[in-house]
């Protein structure tokens, strides 16, 4: 993909994630004006330090909102803005953005993902539906309002089932269920939270095989196959995503079947434009299954892995796919792989006074190590991590072999976990 340059355009980016300010600099390395709208509310709960990061330099205007999410305080501010320099594009990398800036780009005229395809992307079971009316996929599911329900729900499929929020992101309230003995206490707690399951409590019949993600852009009716990655999860609670490694170590021929498969999710709930994360079982027969389409860009680091990998500068193709420009299909060249795993608490444990020296990895690992980064919560306590926002620590490795860069980031997870004195997710 080769940049070219246009006529500086106004990119307007909702976020409150600080790992977008790469996306910030390639916008403006394009030659745009860039406008921030940021949500405090959500930097604080997911202690985020936003001003501390770097974000400044590549920000030419930011507005602060108590609470982006909050549709009618962003639609003003979004029409104040528009209305004193029109919007060209929309930048939202966040589940619980992609929704309102999509209904706010659809009422100014701005081209972007689709809101109703984004709604029913994000509403699980409305997905499901979707899929099924297509053709695509046909996994069985129900939304339960009690006990009795799902043990029906589990007497036809068998067990294990998944209970997952009906809306829903970060592997938050996700949990796979042996028997009925623990459905009956996955139950119990789901519907004493209301906050978690507000949309309602999903069931779905478990999918085996190996867990991976499609990475695929959608510009001018194009699809973009940028990469399939795989994931991991923690063996103690199997909802719980431990980390990813860009590319997957997979064939030619299973690739071509995810990345197919993505598609098809991606048209038959009609997204428009923009770069996706299809979450995806692979069975042992070789067909995909859906486990979830988050209709945006991969998160967290993963952007910086896919580049680590050699994949390129996945920010600036957003960028540019948003502001409707025509992107020539080029599969990335990856030369190495990218791993990452997250980590905290396995159960509730005393917070240390403080984070371990942690100079040992790099002088052990060299270039291999590309991050590794300790941040415990406010609080005495470290709480149980179950989901992926209870995750304190990271770590990034790079390697020209895959077996290799995950053995290496996991020996450093376990290596950091020895030095806490506790237990961990990783």
């Amino acid at each position: 993909m080769t940049a070219h340059r246009e006529a500086p355009r106004h990119v307007l980016f909702v976020t409150w994630k600080t790992g977008n300010a790469p996306a910030f600099e390639a916008a403006k390395r394009l030659g745009h004006e860039v406008t921030l709208i940021r949500s405090l509310r959500m930097e604080k709960s997911q202690n985020i330090d936003f001003d501390a990061s770097p974000y400044g330099a590549y920000v030419d205007t930011v507005h602060v909102l108590d609470d982006a999410t909050d549709h009618e305080a962003l639609r003003a501010l979004v029409l104040d803005v528009h209305r004193r320099r029109p919007v060209d594009g929309f930048v939202a990398t966040v589940d619980a953005l992609v929704v309102p800036v999509a209904r706010i780009a659809e009422e100014i005229g701005v081209p972007f993902t689709s809101a109703r395809g984004a709604e029913a992307a994000k509403l699980k079971h409305r997905c499901r539906e979707v899929l099924a009316a297509a053709g695509v996929d046909t996994t069985r599911h129900a939304v339960v309002t009690g006990f009795a329900q799902a043990a029906a729900f589990a007497g036809v499929t068998g067990y294990p089932v998944v209970v997952k929020p009906a809306r829903g992101s970060a592997s938050e309230g996700a949990h796979v269920v042996p028997d009925e003995t623990a459905l009956r206490e996955v139950l119990t707690r789901a519907l004493a939270d209301d906050a978690t399951y507000e949309a309602g409590i999903l069931v779905e019949e478990y999918l085996g095989g190996r867990f991976l993600s499609a990475e695929i852009g959608l510009s001018h009716g194009r699809f973009l196959r940028l990469a399939v990655s795989e994931r991991s999860t923690w063996h103690r609670h199997e909802a719980l995503e431990t980390g990813t490694t860009i590319p997957a170590a997979i064939g030619a021929e299973d690739h071509a079947a995810v990345m197919d498969f993505a598609e098809a999710v991606v048209a038959a709930l009609g997204l428009r434009l923009g770069v996706f994360h299809v979450e995806i079982m692979l069975g042992a027969d070789g067909r995909p299954r859906l486990i979830e389409l988050n209709p945006r860009i991969m998160g967290s680091c993963l952007p910086n892995l896919y580049r680590l990998a050699g994949g390129g500068d996945i920010f600036e193709l957003l960028v540019r796919i948003h502001l409707g420009e025509r992107i020539e299909p080029q599969p990335p060249a990856f030369t190495r792989y990218a791993t990452v795993r997250w980590f905290g608490a396995a159960d509730p444990a005393p917070r240390p006074d403080r984070v371990p020296a942690l100079d040992w990895a790099a002088a052990e690992y060299g270039d291999c190590l590309h991050a590794l980064t300790v941040r415990f919560p406010d609080g005495d306590v470290l709480p149980a991590c179950r989901g992926n926002l209870g995750n304190f620590g990271e770590v990034q490795v790079v390697h020209a072999d895959h077996a290799t860069s995950i053995r290496i980031a996991e020996q450093i997870v376990g290596r950091t976990a020895d030095l806490l004195g506790i237990e961990v997710t990783g």
